[in-house]
């Protein structure tokens, strides 16, 4: 068969579905990525990663999997497609139709099923689709179990089964949403906004957040898979310009941003403040050793250095790890120690009272929780020390060279400055000045970020990252040296 090996990543499966594809849509993708690929996850290919899936949880001893889908143009012919690939395996279906991300993870551990898939395209533009493929106990599949899956495909390597899989309609919500009002209470009432950016987690997050008694008012709720206002991240500020307005206007308590899947999430305070995932990390932290003093607290390595530093004087371990949500899962799965994780993202992984899953709902309503006992958002926050960092910089480069780009300044940086190189390579200048050079696992760019005690710290780290990049022309864009950030790049931040 006659497969585009670019659409197996490092963590899932993600490409660029048949829709239909206007000028507009290509002009667009063109935009934000550079030159358009074409179709590169076509229906025969679909519905081969669903029989290779099913194949592969037979393999580990599996029958049944739960299957959702997000809103977006073809879902549901890719579903199909997809359902039918896993019941020519003989693995049997729950199917859970219109789902978000963290609802599949929910469905899978509190059910026992033997594997879950969402069918998600993410953050990214509307004709990007793809798989979220994990095992049983919601265990990521991905790195060398995924590449497997790869060659069985790319090899028609894929047995046929003398048994036809049987397909049931399961109703998952209600119990995620009991489940969820059971161990979260409010101690009083919030008003709260809520930015879906028009992904699906406008179909369930109003009502988590009203069930808990929230005043809910709603911006871009309804779901609509051209993301028209702004694409659903909650990592990029420049989205949340008009959550942030709204929240002061509406003097509420939080904004809050969902990514169009719900496994990312992210916060405004009442001023309008946005606060960048890592440092919400901190306080997350905080209030759960306050119960689980000596526990770990793993973040990722585009996090802040005040982790490390504070994370011990909230009475626990800090654990830098590379980046991503499946590698993560599988440390939190591997190590009973560690009691929360946070990516800079706005992924966030519970184990306390929960599943060791990255859930934007159940981090939103956490927070919410600490709000209403705690009083204001920006207090908490302001109370933790002060650093200048960047934004998260995404500089645009091939998915075929990026790797090879991080590598050869990975080993110029790792000459001059002490450093880890655990994802891409973090190096440091001073006690308190750092730098971050990595490839995506996710999308065609580099990712970039620098931290220091003032802007000068930050711009010189800055001006290093920059000296490096500009050694290669495949890189798009180019960091701004004279800031410490400013939107003008193809991704946002320069």
């Amino acid at each position: 068969m006659n497969v585009n090996p670019a659409i197996f990543r490092e963590y899932d499966i993600r490409g660029v579905i048949d829709t239909g594809f206007s000028e507009k849509a290509v002009a667009e993708y063109e935009k934000w990525y550079g030159s358009f690929p074409g179709v590169t996850l076509p229906d025969e290919v679909v519905q081969a990663i669903g029989k290779a899936y099913g194949t592969f949880i037979q393999k580990e001893s599996g029958k049944k999997v739960i299957v959702g889908y997000e809103i977006r143009p073809s879902a549901e012919r890719i579903k199909e497609l997809f359902i039918e690939g896993i019941l020519s395996s003989g693995c049997d279906v729950a199917d859970i139709d219109v789902a978000l991300t963290p609802l599949v993870y929910f469905t899978v551990a509190h059910g026992g099923y033997d594997g879950g898939v969402n069918i998600t395209g993410s953050h990214n533009v509307y004709f990007y689709n793809g798989f979220k493929l994990m095992k049983r106990g919601v265990q990521p599949l991905f790195g060398e179990e995924l590449q497997e899956m790869k060659q069985m495909i790319i090899g028609d390597r894929i047995p046929d089964s003398t048994r036809r899989g049987t397909r049931e309609f399961l109703e998952a919500f209600p119990v995620y949403l009991a489940y969820l009002t059971t161990h979260i209470t409010l101690s009083k009432k919030l008003k709260v906004v809520v930015d879906c950016g028009n992904g699906s987690a406008g179909i369930f997050a109003p009502q988590i957040l009203r069930k808990l008694g929230c005043d809910v008012i709603e911006l871009y709720t309804a779901p609509d898979a051209t993301f028209p206002n702004h694409i659903p991240d909650p990592e990029q500020s420049q989205f949340l310009d008009e959550l942030r307005e709204l929240v002061v206007k509406e003097h509420a308590d939080v904004g809050i941003a969902f990514d169009a899947d719900g496994d990312r999430v992210g916060f405004v305070d009442e001023t309008g403040v946005f606060w960048e995932a890592d440092l919400i990390t901190l306080l997350f932290a905080k209030d759960v050793l306050s119960r689980n003093p000596g526990k770990k607290i793993l973040f990722d390595i585009k996090s802040s250095l005040l982790l490390s530093e504070l994370v011990p004087q909230f009475g626990g371990i800090s654990l830098m790890h590379r980046t991503g949500h499946a590698p993560i899962k599988d440390t939190l799965r591997k190590d009973p120690e560690i009691i929360f994780g946070g990516e800079k993202s706005g992924h966030f992984f519970f184990v306390e009272d929960y599943f060791r899953i990255d859930d934007g709902l159940w981090a939103a309503s956490r927070m919410l929780e600490i709000i209403a006992r705690e009083g204001a958002l920006s207090a908490l926050m302001n109370a933790f020390p002060k650093r200048v960092a960047t934004p998260e910089f995404k500089l645009p480069c091939a998915d075929e060279k990026k790797f090879e780009v991080v590598k050869r300044i990975s080993e110029s940086l790792s000459r001059q400055y002490p450093s880890i190189a655990v994802d891409g390579i973090r190096f440091t200048i001073s006690p308190t000045g750092w730098g971050l050079i990595r490839a995506s696992n996710t999308s065609p760019y580099l990712t970039a970020r620098a931290e220091g005690v003032d802007e000068e710290e930050v711009k010189k780290i800055k001006s290093i990252l920059a000296d490096e990049l500009e050694r290669f022309p495949e890189v798009i864009d180019r960091l701004d040296r004279s800031v410490v950030a400013r939107l003008g790049g193809r991704l946002g931040w320069v």
